[in-house]
């Protein structure tokens, strides 16, 4: 009998910010935590690949994968709180770790406020030995939010980029699916704005196709018809048709 492992890892953090459970899903690729009740708080999924402009370009796509990582953190303690989410790797004397903050903020959308949660900012740090780096992203780097009801989801790529004084940037390029809900469980979801836009252009693109399709469909049956008409109605053109078929 063939055993496999479990699909699901629960872990369980306590610190000042509260008592949490971390879990990790093998089968979705989900990591986040649960709170206090067992319910989750904090929930991702996305493939990160660091990609560190300090290595050769030949090398230096570095894959991150959460589901091989240690989970840490903590979820908001109410609805405009603060919320983190760490992934530890440890391999003999390196050590990788990528930390996620998550913030809510109240912006301007169309004239009306509207409360957003925003993750805020992302750190990479890697020590080796008694040496440790330390990458940050700024606040131009803000690109995955929604409003607060909801999750985010997006189907295509995204990069946000870090930055350490005296180093070239480290690059988080985040590939789809990416499914982010930082302030719990969310009934709907806001997609981002790049697949928004390209979905639209796909769609356009696809009406566009049926509808040059429709057009050449009926100008082939417009031809056909009148084409009919003229070896009907004149004789000339009836008696040459009919004579091409005479040996």
């Amino acid at each position: 009998m063939r055993i496999t492992a479990a699909l699901l890892v629960l872990v369980i953090i306590s610190g000042s910010h509260g008592n949490f459970t971390s879990f990790i899903d093998y089968e979705t690729t989900a990591v986040g935590l649960r709170d206090d009740k067992e319910q989750v708080c904090l929930s991702v999924t996305f493939a990160v690949t660091i990609i560190n402009l300090n290595i050769n370009s030949t090398h230096n796509r570095l894959p991150f994968d959460l589901t091989s990582t240690k989970i840490s953190g903590y979820c908001a303690k109410k609805a405009k709180g603060d919320a983190l989410l760490t992934a530890t790797a440890e391999r003999e004397d390196r050590k990788k770790v990528m930390k996620f903050y998550f913030a809510t903020k109240t912006v301007l959308v169309k004239k009306y406020e509207e409360l957003r949660w925003q993750l805020r900012k992302v750190v990479y740090s890697e020590t080796y030995g008694d040496d440790t780096v330390t990458f940050e992203s700024d606040n131009s780097s803000i690109i995955i939010t929604a409003p607060l009801p909801q999750k985010y989801v997006c189907k295509d790529r995204i990069n946000i980029t870090m930055h350490c004084q005296g180093f070239s940037d480290v690059i988080a390029e985040f590939s789809p699916d990416i499914d982010v809900q930082p302030y719990g469980p969310k009934s709907n979801f806001y997609l981002c704005e790049r697949t928004r836009k390209r979905t639209l252009t796909e769609s356009f693109e696809h009406k566009a196709t049926v509808f040059s399709g429709v057009v050449l469909g009926l100008t082939s049956v417009s031809a056909m018809i009148g084409h009919a008409i003229r070896r009907h109605f004149i004789p000339e053109r009836k008696q040459m048709y009919e004579n091409l078929g005479v040996q």
